[in-house]
């Protein structure tokens, strides 16, 4: 059965809005990419649609159909490949799909990732659906900041917060998730992903390849290699993209946590000339301004304030 790692509160919760065996119509479940959003869906899910006496069992057909992410009453819309919104067509169509009856369990779930994504429209769209939603229906929306939610959605949502575990917990929970990884290599990832266990585990795995990922690259190089000047001018083409910066920074932070990484599992290539230059230190200092900048365009602070600031911060770690 799935669990929240080192988030007591967030599943104290879960297990008091489950114990009362009628989950609220609607739930919001705040917290950064990473920190366990989907987890908890899941285990709200199980909450719903588990048949034994005390829920969630982790071992009924409904609990292992939930885990396995096939069960046919538990429904997952996001923003489609290559957008930047939450469309308010899929929001049309979850409105129709709710009246529907459930096929096997008593309830549905419809669990809207980055619901932060969507417009004012898709919102208001929304709103109709948990103002009065069917009895059988249940909303639990993911989002990784509350403020860009109309105030109307969040009073109508039961809201749990997330929190990123320490980094000595992030390195413990790696212990068991990512076994392969050797200590020392658990204990970067860790500190580079500032505890964040799901961005952790993500850069002990692959990269994201796309633009932002490319932009991520080019940057990590110019604030290394390069001169405030051209790290400034890529990072203004995201003056009136905020989406794009928030997806351009997480992958900046994971860039200079992946040159921590290096120091343990050499590569070559573009790695051993970054890992080269920059301590083990220096490299997650600038993994942490990053981050810091992150947080920042996700509270709606200036972009080319916290940019700036950004970079001297970066500049200053690396000794550029």
């Amino acid at each position: 059965m799935p669990s929240l790692l080192y988030n007591r509160k967030a599943s104290a919760a879960l297990a008091s809005l489950g114990a009362g065996g009628r989950l609220p119509h609607a739930i919001l479940l705040e917290g950064p990419a990473g920190s366990g959003k989907h987890v908890a869906a899941a285990i709200i899910a199980q909450y719903a649609l588990c048949t034994a006496s005390e829920k969630p069992c982790g071992h009924c057909a409904g609990c292992m159909k939930v885990e396995k992410r096939i069960h046919p009453d538990v429904r997952y819309y996001g923003v489609p490949e290559g957008k930047k919104e939450f469309p308010i067509d899929l929001v049309r169509e979850i409105r129709q799909d709710a009246y529907i009856a459930p096929n096997e369990g008593v309830c549905k779930l419809y669990i809207l990732e980055q619901a932060h994504a969507m417009n004012a429209a898709a919102q208001n769209a929304l709103l109709k659906s948990i103002e009065e939603p069917p009895a059988h229906a249940r909303f639990v929306l993911l989002c990784e900041n509350r403020s860009m939610l109309l105030p109307t959605i969040l009073s109508r949502v039961t809201a749990i917060e997330l929190e990123v575990p320490s980094v000595e917990q992030c390195a413990q929970a790696l212990g068991t998730l990512a076994s392969e990884a050797s200590e020392e290599e658990r204990q970067a990832a860790a500190a580079g992903a500032g505890g964040n266990i799901g961005r952790a585990l993500a850069l002990l795995g692959s990269a994201k390849p796309s633009k932002a990922a490319a932009d991520a690259r080019h940057l990590r190089e110019m604030l290394v290699f390069g001169d405030r000047y051209q790290a400034l001018k890529l990072l203004a083409a995201y003056d009136k993209d905020r989406q794009g910066l928030l997806d351009l920074l997480p992958l900046l932070q994971e860039g200079f946590a992946q040159a921590a990484l290096a120091r343990y599992r050499p590569s070559g290539g573009q790695e051993e000339r970054m890992t080269n230059r920059l301590t083990c230190e220096q490299a997650i200092c600038a993994a942490e301004a990053a981050a810091q900048a992150a947080e920042q365009a996700r509270r709606n602070v200036s972009i080319p304030l916290l940019c700036a600031c950004m970079v001297e911060r970066i500049k200053a770690a690396v000794g550029g």
